[in-house]
């Protein structure tokens, strides 16, 4: 009797501490949006103060640690311990200049300070995404994840310029979810089922728009959010299918969102996908959706979406104004002009810039310094035995490479080469090449495969991906031993004179604080030899004298200004004409 009586004690105890908490909540809830309202600037700190009210609320329920275990999740302290945050791994704080400085971080004067810990960043993110994001395993934000969270938390439109692998995804998919939590996830309704988004995110490729939608799929779940991931090269039926369900936020390639957002009026389908109320627009890989001539596609999207407004009126500022207008952010890792010049017609014309390792100027291309590069000046006929002298020597047991290829055609060759040698390793190494003439079912198994391969699940395995530029972007495989640059004229085609493609090429290589080892197989008659130098100089490599004197040389010059091809040409027929002048007169 008397063990029941101390039970319902304790029970009501806790139910009346837990109708005080609720109180306490609200209370402080009410105080945040009130200082919100008022003041719009000071939202961070009012939902500091709502915050901290609910943490010391939890952290004094008699039940939460019997709650948290009960429902799996680990305690603060177990977190930390996981993480490395207690004692002297605890991330310290630099103050803003000394920050950005360490990261070479090169800020516009009105950004805001940067979030350096996610005790600073919590407030503004929330417990749930604050809580998912420790369990991944992150001890503090990412430099660009640092400057670019409390910027794009105000409403602000931004132009973020860092290199592949630095966090970007996060960078600007957290402050979207934060505002779809508090605003609440919507989903499909009416006679009409359509996903009407409020963030969309648009990349260059199906693997980026893959890899972007696995990252969101680590964190929506928790704030509610529902995903659509929209990409061409596969049957329409699915996506169609899964739109009909609703989004919050649709990650999509260009061409197949144009498609389901137009529907099909000659086969009576109504458009399964509304872009009327996206106030969160994000161009990721923005430099290389203009390179692939996705410019046009982009601007009818953006015609579709709200227009775009001040810092108060976007998807993601506080308030009662916020998420009335839309708010444009383009990630990019290079800043040439193209992107320059569409990135200010599209976001407002107080848009932020900042740039994360890109040199003190902020727009300086850099190369990744873990990364050893050796370039070796070859004629074309030497490329071939070279690559095999290099995978023969540098890839160890269980190691992985990356060939970039210019031409799909050029893939396939290597691909059927790599596979007839053994390099003297005993056995053939796993090798698949990857271009968008594939199967998207077999691009997708390559690639798993070699992640696979990279993360040691194939044993002691070598194993080579021969790609286009299709991998050379965004996808995140860590641990790639090797990278070796097969084809150096593929920018040229493009027009392109920047050597923006070879650093994303050998980005592959080096992830994560690792070493990575990168060859390229430059010869002259490619372009950018000046430029290459100069890439090389600021990562600290050696340069070839050859390539030095190549830079150098008065005819090559003179050859880039009037393209390496015409002038390749002309010089062959002006030997031609001499060669013919000189037959007659011996005649």
């Amino acid at each position: 009797m008397q063990a029941a009586s101390l039970s319902d004690f304790i029970k009501n105890i806790n139910a009346a501490w837990e109708a005080a908490t609720a109180v306490a909540l609200e209370k402080a809830k009410a105080k945040a949006a009130r200082r919100a309202e008022q003041d719009p600037t000071r939202h961070h700190a009012a939902a500091k103060d709502a915050a901290a009210a609910e943490g010391t609320a939890l952290a004094k329920t008699p039940r939460d640690g019997k709650r948290r275990a009960e429902e799996g999740e680990e305690s603060d302290s177990a977190l930390k311990r996981r993480n490395g945050m207690q004692g002297a791994n605890t991330p310290t704080t630099l103050g803003p200049e000394a920050f950005r400085a360490a990261h070479q971080i090169v800020a516009d004067s009105r950004c805001p300070d940067p979030m350096e810990t996610f005790d600073a960043a919590a407030p503004a993110l929330g417990p749930a995404l604050t809580r998912a994001l420790r369990a991944l395993g992150y001890v503090a934000p990412t430099p660009i994840q640092a400057q670019a969270w409390p910027a794009v938390l105000q409403g602000r439109d931004l132009i973020a310029v860092a290199k592949t692998g630095s966090g970007k995804t996060f960078g600007f998919l957290l402050p979207a979810l934060v505002r779809v939590a508090e605003r609440s996830p919507q989903h499909a309704s009416g006679s009409k089922p359509c996903a009407k988004p409020t963030c969309l995110v648009l990349a260059p490729t199906r693997e980026l728009v893959q890899q972007i939608a696995g990252e969101a799929e680590k964190v929506a779940h928790t704030v509610r959010a529902q995903v659509l991931v929209v990409f061409g090269g596969v049957p329409k039926n699915e996506q169609v299918s899964n739109a009909k369900q609703g989004a919050d936020v649709v990650i999509a390639t260009p061409g197949r969102l144009m498609d389901l957002a137009a529907g099909a009026p000659s086969k009576n389908l109504l458009p399964v996908v509304s872009l009327e109320d996206v106030n969160y627009l994000v161009l990721d890989e923005a430099d290389r959706m203009l390179d692939m001539g996705f410019e046009p596609d982009i601007r009818k999207i953006a015609e579709q979406c709200k227009a775009s407004g001040r810092p108060e009126e976007g998807g993601c500022a506080p308030g009662a104004h916020g998420g009335s207008k839309r708010q444009t952010l383009f990630f990019t890792a290079t800043w040439a002009m193209d992107v320059q010049r569409t990135a200010r017609s599209l976001a407002s014309h107080d848009a932020l810039t900042i740039s994360v390792g890109q040199g003190a100027g902020g727009a300086t291309l850099s190369a990744n310094p873990l990364v050893r590069q050796t370039v070796f000046l070859l004629e074309e006929k030497e490329k071939l035995p070279k690559l095999h002298e290099v995978l023969s020597a540098e890839l160890g047991q269980g190691q992985t490479c990356l060939i970039f290829v210019a031409t799909k055609a050029g893939c396939d060759r290597l691909e059927r080469e790599v596979r007839q040698h053994d390099y003297g390793f005993g056995e053939r190494p796993w090798c698949r090449a990857l271009h968008a003439d594939r199967e998207q079912w077999e691009r997708e198994e390559s690639l798993q495969q070699f992640r696979d391969a990279t993360a040691g699940q194939l044993g002691q395995q070598r194993a080579v991906l021969v790609a286009t530029d299709v991998a050379a972007r965004g996808l995140d495989v860590p641990g790639v031993a090797v990278v070796v640059v097969h084809d150096s004229e593929g920018e040229a085609a493009a027009g392109a004179q920047t050597f923006g493609a070879y650093v994303h090429r050998i980005g592959r290589t080096g992830r994560a604080g690792r070493q990575g080892r990168a060859f390229a197989l430059f010869t002259p008659g490619d372009p950018g030899a000046a430029e290459l130098v100069q890439l090389l100089e600021g990562a600290g490599q050696a340069v070839p004298s050859r390539l030095r004197d190549l830079a150098g040389a008065e005819w090559y010059r003179e050859a880039e200004r009037e393209g390496l091809q015409r002038w390749e040409k002309n010089r062959r027929a002006k030997e031609g004409k001499a060669r013919a002048k000189a037959a007659r007169a011996l005649r």
